[in-house]
């Protein structure tokens, strides 16, 4: 059953809609037009109207709504035509350019993107270290992480000697996991400005995600020691992250034990005790949080996520079926209904995604992504295809819809129509990361194109080169090529950074490759029992049983 929320957002999509171009008209008939398809749910014809409208019309009150509409409606392309309407009607109106930079952001379009972020630096801030933490605020909230660096390369390139500059820079090029890059820039913002707190904890991060654990940890203990509350919370999940569960324990344990400080302390302990699998103490910590913030989200998610893990679907249901903001809302939701069919309730819920959806309508494009994936794996084809159709229809421009659309397709083993979704792809994004590895992981994986696939991994790694999944990518390229030795190096990278439970799905085949058979199962064993349902896991235990 398709949720009604979900089938009234989709119901009327055209896939010919965005792409049409304007005919003759009135702006006023443009926009009659752009308001009867958004009464009807059709939001790309309404996208494409508005830009005709804003085209044809002077007013910039009219590029400004068809801006703004098809910006909120993730209509790219259209929306796009409408910035540039609008700057030209009024170029030194900062949200028009900010517009337009972040839609040339969104279609992968870095270079005419950090011009216009450039004029916005110069033009909208009279103080530029103010304007790059803003910049900063801005980008590190977008999808395409590795061109919103791109663009902060070139900004900070006008500005060598402003340590913000600097820290922007490193942190969004940890964000699109470049360690070295990132690393340079912390370092390089210490010496505009020694002892920085802000300038150590990136240093930090970049060293952790380099795999220099003991580096890392010592430049966040320094950013520590004459740091406020915020640094010592950064050291405690860097702690955590690190496997250092007891010296995270006590960072936290002294945070919770000063005045503010109690909630992100009981969050940390909470999140440890999970880790371990000490679920009483994480869910007594959990509880604390939840009476403390008045039902935190984090905390009501994590109670839900105990008490299935405890065999209590009942329970887990009512708990994360409260979780309806966040970062944990949707995972939450999702499972929620997950346990709501399994207890026998399907209209129930059914309607819960529906209130879910009616309450926050943003989350239709990766809600129905997701349903998608579980409708595959529980062998619907048909209706995970048609789910992604229509979601691909609503969203013409959105090229990451049709990369999960091409991993539906390949998890449906039909390889062939997944392949040709991600070409299209990575020729509009030919240097995009998450594209070259999606095509070059899938012809490496599922056809006899092996080489060609290990070659556009391997751009792949040059642009994140720290992504434990690219290093798994390579790894699997080079075992696929009958070199196990150099494969088993990349893919012991990938399980050290990662735990995750494909990466020991491919580690342990090459270690069963090379005669170390044992050491394979003890693997295979132990991602097991965290992860029992992963697909290529439960493949390659089928293939090596006992």
């Amino acid at each position: 059953m398709l949720p009604l929320a979900i089938a009234a957002g989709l119901a009327l999509a055209s896939p010919a809609a965005g792409a049409a171009s304007c005919v003759p008209a009135d702006p006023r008939q443009q926009l009659e037009t752009a308001d009867l398809a958004l009464a009807r749910g059709a939001w790309p014809a309404a996208a494409r109207a508005l830009a005709c409208a804003a085209a044809a019309s002077g007013e910039p009150a009219v590029a400004e709504r068809a801006t703004r509409v098809g910006f909120e409606l993730a209509q790219w392309r259209p929306a796009l035509d409408s910035a540039r309407r609008w700057v030209a009607l009024q170029p030194d109106r900062e949200e028009a350019r900010r517009h337009l930079a972040l839609l040339l952001l969104r279609l992968h379009r870095s270079d005419e993107s950090a011009a216009q972020f450039a004029l916005i630096l110069d033009t909208a801030y009279t103080d530029r270290a103010q304007g790059y933490e803003a910049l900063l605020d801005i980008l590190r909230g977008e999808a395409n992480d590795a061109g919103a660096a791109r663009v902060m390369q070139r900004l900070a390139g006008r500005d060598p000697g402003l340590p913000e500059a600097q820290h922007a820079l490193s942190v969004l090029w940890q964000r699109a996991e470049h360690g070295s890059r990132a690393l340079e820039s912390a370092e390089r913002a210490l010496e505009l400005r020694p002892g920085w707190d802000m300038a150590l904890l990136a240093r930090a991060r970049a060293l952790l995600l380099l795999g220099r654990k003991a580096e890392g940890l010592e430049a966040a203990r320094e950013a520590a020691e004459d740091g406020g509350e915020l640094a010592r919370l950064n050291l405690a999940w860097m702690l955590a992250g690190a496997g250092e569960d007891d010296a995270a324990i006590a960072e936290f344990e002294a945070l919770r034990r000063q005045r503010g400080g109690a909630a992100p302390a009981l969050e940390g302990l909470g999140a440890v005790a999970w880790d371990r699998g000490e679920y009483e103490a994480a869910s007594r910590l959990f509880t604390e949080l939840a009476q403390a913030s008045r039902g935190a989200d984090t905390a009501v998610a994590y109670l839900g996520l105990i008490a299935d893990r405890q065999g209590d679907k009942a329970l887990a249901a009512r708990y994360l079926s409260r979780v309806t903001s966040g970062p944990r809302a949707l995972p939450s939701q999702l499972q929620a209904r997950r346990l709501l069919v399994e207890l026998g309730a399907p209209e129930t819920a059914e309607l819960l995604l529906d209130d879910y959806l009616a309450a926050s309508p943003e989350q239709t494009r990766d809600l129905v992504v997701r349903l998608a994936n579980q409708e595959a794996a529980d062998g619907d084809g048909a209706a995970a295809v048609a789910l992604l159709e229509r979601l691909v229809a609503t969203y013409p421009d959105d090229d990451d819809l049709r990369l999960a659309q091409g991993f539906v397709f390949e998890r449906l083993d039909r390889v062939g129509e997944a392949v040709a979704v991600m070409r299209d792809v990575l020729k509009r994004r030919p240097d995009d990361p998450t594209a070259l590895n999606s095509l070059g992981y899938t012809l490496v994986d599922r056809t006899t194109q092996v080489r060609e696939g290990h070659d556009l991994i391997a751009r792949a790694i040059e642009a994140r080169p720290d992504s434990y999944a690219i290093v798994d990518s390579m790894g699997w390229a080079l075992f696929r090529l009958g070199r196990p030795a150099e494969a088993r190096v990349w893919l012991q990278r990938a399980w050290d950074r990662s735990q995750d439970p494909e990466v020991a799905a491919h580690l342990g085949e090459v270690l069963w490759s090379l005669g170390e058979r044992d050491a394979a199962r003890r693997l295979w064993s132990e991602a097991a029992e965290r992860a029992p349902d992963n697909r290529t896991l439960q493949r390659t235990l089928e293939r090596h049983p006992g």
